[in-house]
């Protein structure tokens, strides 16, 4: 990967040099300040962080560009119902993906939200460009645990609705000291159930479905014992550090619920049933995205064509309009036959190269140049919960058709498909894909092959989670800037600024209010997991270098945007 480029070879691009000045909201961003730690649960306000200038085989990177687009992106909010009894949390110490089972600061995960929510409402415009912020995108993992009571928490919160956490009964019914030695408070965790008012988007906002959202604990697909289990009235509570039953086959969600029933059998306290715990279908997951008071009706799912892999239903893939010159693709990677890594089916890749085509006057095909005059032009961004590392998932397509990862050589099942990255840079109209799943920042360069047009290069813009340490979003901005003279291609820049939730680095229950100050826990908190357990957040200030935080990334635009 190219190193970040220097501002006219000197330095790194700051929010107030010479060359870019920043725009208002610049202050309520990681430009201004950021969060770093002082001890193993200590975290204080550090130095603005500076923005990088990273080139996709271009080297236009003077300017600021005329704004095209601008939104906020939050992903892995993972909303959870940690009182459930359909949770492994015994499981926590086994190899990943169960390495998460269990996170202390769990319990405020609609807090961090609201906290998150809170501060993002405050930033009308982007901070280079000016323009105003026009929607956000959560890329998935919205919820933990597939429940309908988590999904109704999710929407609530993005809503603006009241936000009730609590499940079951009046008293406190997840893990504890008494499981795990240096899980919170009891009294903590209790005030974590309070209802709060939340602050909500405030505007449209649009949802892309993770494997938490369509699979038990992100890895399996649901069943009638599932199910009884979710919503009855028995939770193993087991000893983290006493469980030596682990999985053989991590991937093998059978082996999963094997282990569950067996801990509730040895291990089972009665806790009160709550038909709220209930999971939901893929009918049910898209359908709820309706029952909102938020725009846009569906939440982007309104778009969504028929599935032929779920008959019947609406798909959770679907188009968008980004702004007049941008369409979006949000992408369903979920791995309905289970594992915590994504794929897709093949009836939907069809269905993504035709939208590509219906947006592109220029593509390959075959290796030789199509032109369609009859297209609407347009740059595309593509959305998805799983990234080019995370497209990899050998569970197969329901229907028996031929299913398709990042790569054809990611897996022996997908060398009968194309993949992904080679459909991308068929079409240069693709400026970026942004994506989650990955709990981390990071920004990779996706080029075209060696000697090919610089246009047919893309971004892959990652951005970390809410439920683990950084706890950040990331305000996206693209811009354009037009070539010398008309018959000289114009430049794509995309911005991405790293912004944290408003709480205070510091708990103070006197001055904050509870919301914020369990918002606060969580992140001291899930900045001492990120320090201690490997798997976990990178616990280096913001997570990755600061070059896949706030960056200025430029390219070579596919075609030109006029003058």
């Amino acid at each position: 990967m190219a190193a970040a480029m220097l501002v006219a070879g000197a330095g790194p691009l700051t929010a107030g040099s010479s060359s870019q000045t920043a725009v208002g909201t610049a202050g309520l961003t990681t430009l201004k300040r950021s969060i770093v730690g002082k001890s193993e649960r200590e975290l204080a306000y550090g130095p603005g962080e500076t923005r990088y200038v990273r080139d996709l085989r271009w080297g236009h990177t003077g300017g600021r560009g005329r704004p095209l687009a601008a939104f906020k992106h939050i992903s892995d909010v993972h909303v959870v119902d940690e009182e459930s009894p359909a949770r492994v949390e015994f499981l926590d110490q086994c190899e990943s993906p169960f390495s998460a089972a269990y996170r202390v600061q769990e319990a405020m995960s609609t807090q961090v939200g609201n906290s998150m929510l809170e501060q993002l409402a405050k930033i009308k415009t982007g901070p280079v460009t000016g323009a105003r912020m026009s929607f956000l995108v959560s890329t998935g993992d919205n919820i933990d645990n597939k429940q309908l009571n988590e999904e109704r928490l999710f929407i609530d919160l993005l809503d603006g609705e009241m936000v009730n956490p609590n499940s079951g009964g009046p008293t406190y019914d997840g893990y504890t000291k008494e499981q795990f030695a240096e899980a919170l408070e009891t009294s903590i965790l209790e005030k974590a159930q309070e209802p709060f008012d939340s602050v909500g988007v405030g505007g449209p906002w649009y949802a892309v479905l993770g494997n938490h959202d369509g699979l038990v604990q992100g890895n399996a697909p649901s069943n009638e014992v599932f199910n009884s289990i979710a919503v009855g009235g028995t939770k193993p509570f087991r000893s983290l550090s006493a469980n030596e039953d682990c999985p053989d086959n991590p991937d093998d969600g059978q082996q999963m619920l094997d282990a569950l029933v067996a801990a509730i059998g040895t291990d089972g306290r009665p806790v009160p049933a709550d038909p709220q715990r209930q999971f939901l279908s893929h009918t049910q997951l898209v359908e709820e995205y309706f029952n909102t008071t938020g725009v846009p009706d569906g939440h982007g799912l309104a778009n969504a064509p028929d599935d032929p892999v779920h008959p019947g239903d609406r798909a959770g893939y679907y188009s968008f309009r980004v702004s007049k010159r941008i369409r979006g693709i949000s992408l369903d990677t979920i791995g309905y036959n289970g594992a915590p890594d994504g794929n897709l089916d093949d009836h939907q890749f069809t269905w993504l190269e035709e939208q590509l085509k219906k947006n592109s006057r220029v593509y390959l095909e075959g290796g030789a140049k199509v032109r369609n005059e009859k297209a609407t032009n347009k740059l595309i961004v593509i959305f998805s919960h799983h990234s080019s590392l995370t497209l990899n998932n050998p569970g197969g397509d329901p229907a028996g058709e031929p299913y398709h990862c990042f790569e054809q050589t990611d897996n022996p099942e997908c060398a009968g498909a194309e993949g992904l990255h080679d459909l991308l840079l068929r079409f240069p109209n693709v400026i970026a894909w942004v994506n989650g799943h990955e709990h981390n920042n990071r920004v990779r360069r996706l080029p075209p092959p060696e000697g090919e047009d610089p246009a047919l290069g893309l971004w892959e813009i990652n951005t970390a989670a809410h439920i683990d340490w950084p706890q950040q979003s990331r305000l996206i901005e693209i811009a354009w800037k037009p070539g010398k003279t008309r018959k000289d291609p114009d430049t794509i820049f995309i911005y991405g600024t790293i912004v944290d939730h408003g709480a205070a680095p510091d708990p103070d229950e006197a001055t904050q209010s509870l919301p914020d100050y369990l918002a606060s826990i969580s992140r001291v908190e899930a900045f001492y997991d990120a320090c201690t357990r490997i798997g976990q957040a990178d616990c280096a200030a913001g997570g990755r270098p600061k070059k896949d935080r706030n960056v200025k990334l430029v390219q070579k635009a596919p075609f030109n945007l006029g003058r």
